[in-house]
């Protein structure tokens, strides 16, 4: 596919995929972020995932769910949750997972950042792939991350980190590494770690 076409729908849908247009978009991106996710979790969460321990994870904005089926891989005694507010998403990402979500490992709502229908300190790990950038309500939808996770729990940011003057650096909400860590630092967040590798951020943050 065209990379200008490509961009342009990740632009237009990437808010909130829906329809035909959405669902082809959240395929799309399965196909390109397996690799990418894959690898990103093995170098820099991999530490954090014992693969015998019996950890919650949520993924917020899961889109069609592949960094949850990543997880899945890895963690065989995980309790994994997906939400994402576009209804495509959840329907494409229950269909990327159909088989743990029917083993009851893994379950995927439809809601928003900023009203996590989830029980306080019920998380080990919370991330975001790809969806910061879309959040609205920053400061009330942090604070609801921070609510669900577990003390000492963790949150990861895998987010784009384009170049100044790039029509994506114009989208990106955090334009540089030390706002990401001031957003963090002044929500409550400790031990604030972050590597740049290829145009995307990696963050790792604890409650």
């Amino acid at each position: 596919m065209n990379k200008g076409i490509l961009n342009q729908d990740m632009e237009t849908t990437g808010s909130k995929p829906t329809g035909v247009k959405g669902t082809l978009a959240g395929m799309i991106m399965n196909l390109i972020h397996a690799n990418q996710y894959g690898k990103i979790i093995q170098r820099h969460l991999a530490g954090n995932l014992e693969p015998s321990a019996e950890l919650s994870i949520l993924d917020v904005g899961c889109g069609g769910g592949k960094a949850i089926s990543i997880f899945s891989s890895i963690i065989k005694k995980a309790r994994i949750y997906g939400i994402d507010h576009s209804m495509e998403m959840v329907k494409l990402s229950r269909k990327t997972n159909r088989k743990d979500i029917t083993g009851g490992k893994i379950k995927i709502v439809q809601g928003t950042v900023n009203k996590l229908p989830f029980a306080s300190e019920m998380f080990d790990i919370a991330t975001a792939f790809d969806t910061i950038s879309f959040w609205n309500d920053m400061d009330n939808s942090i604070n609801e991350v921070k609510r669900v996770l577990k003390h000492g729990g963790l949150f990861s940011i895998v987010n784009g980190y384009p170049a100044p003057g790039t029509k994506w650096y114009d989208i990106v909400k955090f334009k540089n590494a030390d706002e990401y860590r001031a957003f963090l630092t002044g929500h409550g967040f400790r031990q604030i770690e972050i590597v740049i590798e290829k145009n995307t951020i990696i963050i790792k943050a604890f409650k």
